[in-house]
């Protein structure tokens, strides 16, 4: 499955409730009126995008309606799909640019926090990049164990300290090994924590200045991983993580089961914080790099909708060509083969028949050799009239020749008896009166 089919899969249930929500309102106005543009406002916000960025995009898209003179309702769509697309910008994937590149992971208990260390380090496994984890939630019960875990499956590299030990100390540890070993990224896993518990806020500030005296040169990121179930919630746990410390981009994880996506919009508008990777599946390869152009075109199912013409437009071809092949003959030559006679036997044998009716039993020698000829032509396809005349003509000088010589020595009786059908045809007339 490719990374747009992924998105747009993991997208599904947020864009059957945007995208669905958006047309029902389109679909109950026939003209573009202030009530309109009101329940798009409502629409968007129990689509999780946010009462702000709700707002924000209602206006532009009322300005845009006015400069463009706009009238369909049904071509705002294609409005609010540019004016998002503007809201996200552009992308900015992790900075590694200098090792060992430094991945500090923060959030609430429950978002996914473990689960990301985990799939990045596969991740970064499989580009070859040589891991170091820090196992620095030190106070959660099983966190060490269960990060133990994640990185034997993905191959890399872990520092601990016993439960209970101080987070600091783990992070400081750990810059000096990747630097002993020449590691390329080191990920520090830190103790979940509520953004309302100012004790553990503070601890992430300790561990922040420690990698600034560690590792001042190196790359840095810090992302917040938030659950995507929890909508706006989760907007507001990144304010306050904010206030804390530098967030440079935000982990949404299991975006596969809500309906709620659309947080992403308002994170990006709000917070000015960009979102990073985007969880959409349980599998370890199912944490995926975001594209907001992919994800603002899954969202708006234009993908589909372009596939879905294209099919339409291959269904038409595909039929017009059925129709044109059952008009035209497959080829030339089966064209000939049904419109003339099996053999050329036949032909010559159908056409004295035909001639013996005519003249009610008067001797064939009457009829001129060019009438039969003209006749056989007449009668076989146009492609074929060169091949079957010369045939024919060679079968009725034969026949012709052959009736001649047995019609002197033979009587009327004699010829039945031994040629059959074709010398009874060519008896002479007084053999009969005999």
């Amino acid at each position: 499955m490719g990374l747009f089919s992924k998105i747009a899969e993991g997208l599904k249930k947020t864009k059957d409730s945007f995208l669905g929500g958006l047309q029902r309102v389109f679909n109950s106005f026939t003209k573009i009126d202030e009530e309109l543009f009101e329940e798009l406002e409502e629409q968007m916000i129990m689509s999780d995008i946010g009462v702000d960025t709700s707002v924000e995009i209602c206006s532009r898209v009322r300005k845009l309606v006015k400069e463009r003179g706009i009238t369909d309702p049904n071509d705002i769509m294609e409005l609010i799909h540019e004016v998002i697309s503007d809201i996200m910008g552009d992308d900015t994937g992790l900075d590694l640019s200098v090792s060992p590149a430094v991945i500090m992971v923060i959030g609430v208990n429950g978002a996914g926090k473990t689960t990301t260390i985990g799939k990045l380090c596969h991740q970064f496994k499989q580009e070859g990049k040589k891991v170091l984890v820090a196992a620095a939630d030190t106070f959660r019960a099983a966190a060490i164990d269960q990060l133990q875990v994640w990185t034997d499956r993905a191959g890399v590299d872990i520092v601990k300290h016993a439960e209970g030990s101080d987070p600091g100390a783990v992070v400081y540890d750990s810059l000096e090994a990747a630097k002993a070993r020449g590691c390329d990224v080191v990920v520090i896993d830190t103790a979940g924590r509520l953004h309302n518990k100012k004790n553990l806020m503070e601890e992430l500030k300790k561990i922040n200045r420690i990698i600034d005296s560690k590792a001042a040169e190196s790359s840095r990121e810090i992302l917040l991983v938030l659950d995507a179930t929890t909508g706006q919630n989760a907007v507001s746990q990144a304010k306050l993580f904010s206030e804390t410390a530098p967030i440079t981009g935000i982990v949404l994880t299991k975006l596969d089961g809500t309906a709620k996506g659309g947080i992403v919009i308002s994170i990006k508008n709000e917070l000015g914080i960009p979102v990073k990777l985007i969880g959409v599946g349980e599998k370890i390869d199912d944490l995926q790099p975001f594209d907001s152009r992919m994800f603002v075109d899954a969202l708006f199912d234009l993908d589909e909708a372009k596939r879905k013409a294209a099919e339409k437009s291959e269904e038409v071809s595909e039929t017009k060509e059925e129709a044109i092949v059952e008009e035209v003959p497959e080829t030339e030559e089966e064209a000939v083969v049904e419109e003339a006679p099996e053999t050329v036997e036949e032909a010559v044998v159908e056409e004295i028949i035909e001639v013996e009716e005519e003249t009610d039993g008067e001797e064939i020698f009457e009829i001129e050799e060019e009438k039969i000829v003209e006749k056989i032509i007449e009668t076989t396809a146009e492609n074929a009239a060169e091949e079957i005349t010369e045939a024919a003509e060679e079968a009725v000088s034969e026949e012709v020749s052959e009736t001649e010589e047995e019609s002197v020595a033979e009587t009327v009786s004699e010829k039945k008896k031994k040629k059959g059908f074709f010398s009874r045809l060519f008896g002479k007339k007084g053999d009969n009166d005999e």
